[in-house]
């Protein structure tokens, strides 16, 4: 059989290999396309293919279509790998294939490893990210920060002109590094010229929003402005100063403030938050967690418990356990009652709880996608002392714009911020 070995895919090579049955794969494309989810997880998923025989099947399209091992090669260790406890590489042994000494892989990871776009921790970081969720490398790097679109696009281009033999695998990477290099600068240049900005912000003001949630009254902001003013105070500090509001409640305030900035919450929801928080001393991370999205305005089809196990923060016998309905709509009140069954029966802890519905708020507004969604819910899981909010500043894809407080030696409240002053302005604080 003749393969076309740029467009081979992983798909193909189950069903020679007799793994995976044609209409299993029909149907889980099928889902694919409804849900966002990546193929690979739902083949998993749906029990059409195991993890092990999946991974296997990657390793070997790479090998495939890099021109390293040949296709009729790969289907006969692929099938023996399925009827036996070896490994694919000792199943290419079995077969009688080695690799040749002088074999180089253009896996996209040591491409990009090699052109030194980035570092050897970035990649290990983001394969682990990529197997944990069965998302693309390329993909996870961009999503982690680690590399632009722009530059996933150069190094897959890249990779076929390698395998098309159009360039050799030297000249592919000295291209690489030369085109970083002129991208980095560009952005360099334009920063310092005043031209790149990185992302709007649409904020409220903090004075606006503790008025608007009827935490202190107008005139008294009025009369804190002229003081900070004075004393060369922010108002939140001030206003502190003045006992209008404790430091919790600032904090709280600034946490909000800071999330109508990235866009992870609106202005309604955030008065109605911070209204709700000095009213109950309710935590904000609980109180995000209850937010809802009106069904007419529900971007996604995927149920919250699904998302969970693509994320591969639950099994499949924990649903089970949890009693949890196989059919329903995807909605936010079956998302917390979900939830709600899952923390009561041992399969999340509180942190998770609160993690994962904040996660699925924002995947069904809207804000980001299920791909998204899945490595950061891998990321939040990996990171026990962070909140989801906290996860998104780490993965850098929302930015900090909360001022942070510090005394200078004459006890007055100075402004200081992760990220630079620049981002901070009067109107603001």
């Amino acid at each position: 059989m003749t393969e076309n070995k740029t467009d081979l895919r992983i798909g193909q090579l189950l069903i020679e290999a007799q793994i995976l049955r044609a209409r299993d794969l029909n149907d889980a494309i099928k889902i694919a396309k409804i849900t966002s989810l990546p193929i690979g997880r739902i083949l998993i998923m749906s029990s059409y293919v195991g993890e092990r025989e999946f991974q296997a099947a990657v390793h070997a399209q790479s090998l495939v279509r890099d021109s390293i091992l040949p296709f009729s090669a790969a289907i006969e260790a692929l099938c023996l790998m399925s009827r036996s406890e070896l490994t694919f590489e000792q199943c290419l042994n079995e077969v009688g294939w080695a690799r040749a000494q002088d074999a180089t892989t253009n896996k996209l990871g040591s491409m990009l490893l090699d052109a030194e776009i980035i570092t050897k921790e970035q990649m290990e970081s983001a394969i682990r990210t990529s197997e944990a969720t069965g998302l693309p490398l390329g993909r996870v790097l961009v999503s982690l920060g680690s590399i632009t679109d722009e530059t996933l696009t150069t190094a897959l281009n890249a990779q076929v002109m390698v395998r098309d033999r159009k360039i050799d695998r030297e000249q592919a990477i000295r291209g690489l590094n030369a085109a970083f290099i002129r991208r980095q600068d560009l952005e360099i240049a334009l920063a310092e010229n005043g031209f790149y900005r990185g992302p709007l912000k649409n904020s409220v003001r903090l004075g606006e929003l503790l008025v608007l949630a009827q935490v202190v009254p107008a005139v008294e902001i009025m009369n804190a402005l002229e003081l900070g003013l004075m004393h060369l105070k922010p108002l939140g500090r001030t206003l502190v100063d003045m006992n209008q509001i404790t430091e919790t409640t600032l904090d709280a305030a600034l946490q909000l403030q800071e999330m109508v900035s990235n866009r992870t919450i609106d202005e309604d929801n955030a008065v109605a938050t911070l209204k709700q928080f000095v009213d109950t001393n309710t935590a904000v991370i609980e109180l995000i967690s209850q937010l809802e999205v009106p069904q007419e305005h529900f971007k996604i089809n995927v149920r919250l418990h699904d998302l969970l196990r693509v994320a591969s923060l639950l099994q499949h016998s924990d649903i089970e356990l949890s009693d949890i309905p196989k059919t329903g709509t995807a909605s936010s009140a079956d998302a917390k009652s979900s939830a709600g069954r899952l923390l009561s029966n041992g399969f999340i802890d509180q942190r998770t709880y609160f993690g994962c519905l904040r996660c699925y708020y924002l995947v069904s507004n809207g804000w980001m996608s299920i791909q998204h969604a899945i490595i950061a819910l891998n990321y939040f899981s990996n990171q026990q002392g962070l909140s989801f909010d906290e996860v998104l500043l780490e993965l850098k894809w929302t930015l900090r714009t909360r001022p942070q407080f510090r005394s200078d030696n004459s006890g007055k409240g100075i402004v200081s911020s992760e990220g630079g002053l620049s981002r901070l302005k009067l109107g603001d604080i």
